[in-house]
């Protein structure tokens, strides 16, 4: 093979354009694009694939679209589900598993003592808001019977 310069370019060049393309490709065919929920049909489904024995029932979107809530038939366990650029990320919540809830009218920020998911905030709309908070402090820990057990209060 040559080792000229313009070899080189030639080579480097044609590189670069046949990444542009693949990249161009992918943008074209859907790929990179944000999750977004038009109805709770894609958080229960994926519910139950992710966690094993979840039967989807009533379900909340948030306010943007981006995160979800659905309560499992039986009302055993609560579904949280986030959408992170294409990917979904799924929570099967078990009562006592919410460190903390705050409430600011229809704004949940919901904290766990959890390094890989520390704290989320949805905002639903206010007709839901307040049947959901119901729900959701069902599945808060109770404040007396946490002490002592060498948790960090979550911030």
């Amino acid at each position: 093979m040559d080792d000229s310069p313009l070899t080189l370019l030639i080579v480097l060049g044609v590189s670069a354009l046949a990444v542009g393309a693949l990249i161009v490709l992918n943008r074209f065919i859907g790929g990179w694009q944000d999750v977004e929920f038009t109805d709770t049909a894609l958080p229960a489904q994926r519910m139950e694939e992710d966690v094993t024995g979840f039967e989807a029932g009533e379900g909340v979107l948030s306010a943007d679209r981006k995160a979800a809530l659905v309560m499992e038939k039986g009302e055993e366990r609560l579904g949280l589900v986030i959408a992170r650029s294409s990917r979904c990320v799924t929570r099967a919540i078990r009562p006592g598993e919410i460190a903390r809830l705050d409430v600011d009218g229809t704004c949940f920020h919901i904290h766990f003592n959890d390094f890989t998911l520390p704290r989320v905030t949805l905002d639903l709309d206010g007709s839901a808001a307040e049947g959901w908070e119901t729900i959701m402090r069902r599945f808060v820990k109770d404040a007396a019977a946490s002490k002592g057990e060498g948790h960090a209060p979550a911030s």
